[in-house]
């Protein structure tokens, strides 16, 4: 199956601009989409799809400056295939099996906050329109014309990456990944009071 991995290469994460400046920002999602590639190239053949040109070692990226609906709908009559974002670094490989032996036309997992972080169109004709409560627009689109749906529903693949509630959960549960231990690296760490919260420490500069 070909799985395409959509990414935002320039200005990433912006929504973490309050606590990670911007190659902090940039590092952390290329970090992110690396153990995203890890774990989902044992699945198929993997598309990276991003508006600027990168270099990834095995892996074909395709560069499209259009949106990313126009990106991915352009490929979804090829099926079957899946889209993976490129910001869920939590992923491992027992989510994916469960993932892509869910049945159905179309396989929707949905993201904490209504969005859709992963799909799998196996049927032609199916249509994206990601932002916004993606994940009901979606169930919608399939429903009203025809598609068998399956709604698969994980934690690990529902952590996008987006702000500092999101950075707690890699913290907590990504121990391993190349993007948690960059984290750490920076100063990040977990303080458990009554609840876990995020912390920084602010290193020195020699």
């Amino acid at each position: 199956m070909r799985i395409l991995i959509p990414f935002k290469a320039s200005n990433p994460k912006s929504r973490l601009s309050d606590i990670l400046s911007f190659e902090e920002r940039k590092r952390l999602a290329e970090l992110m989409l690396l153990d995203v590639i890890d774990v989902v190239k044992s699945f198929g053949e993997i598309e990276v799809i991003t508006p600027a040109e990168i270099e990834i070692e095995g892996v074909d990226v395709v560069v499209d400056s259009s949106d990313l609906n126009t990106s991915i709908n352009r490929e979804l009559d090829d099926v079957p295939v899946a889209v993976v974002m490129s910001d869920l670094p939590l992923l491992d490989k027992l989510t994916l099996s469960r993932f892509f032996e869910t049945e159905g036309d179309v396989v929707l997992a949905p993201g904490r906050k209504g969005g859709t972080n992963m799909l799998i169109a196996r049927k032609a004709g199916f249509r994206v329109s990601y932002h916004y409560g993606s994940f009901f627009k979606h169930l919608e689109y399939a429903k009203r014309n025809g598609f068998s749906v399956s709604v698969f529903d994980s934690f690990f693949s529902s952590v996008d990456i987006d702000d500092k509630n999101d950075l707690l959960e890699l913290l907590l549960h990504g121990e391993g990944k190349r993007s948690c231990e960059y984290l750490k690296k920076i100063g990040f760490t977990v303080r458990f009071e009554k609840i876990p919260q995020l912390e920084r420490r602010v290193f020195m500069q020699s």
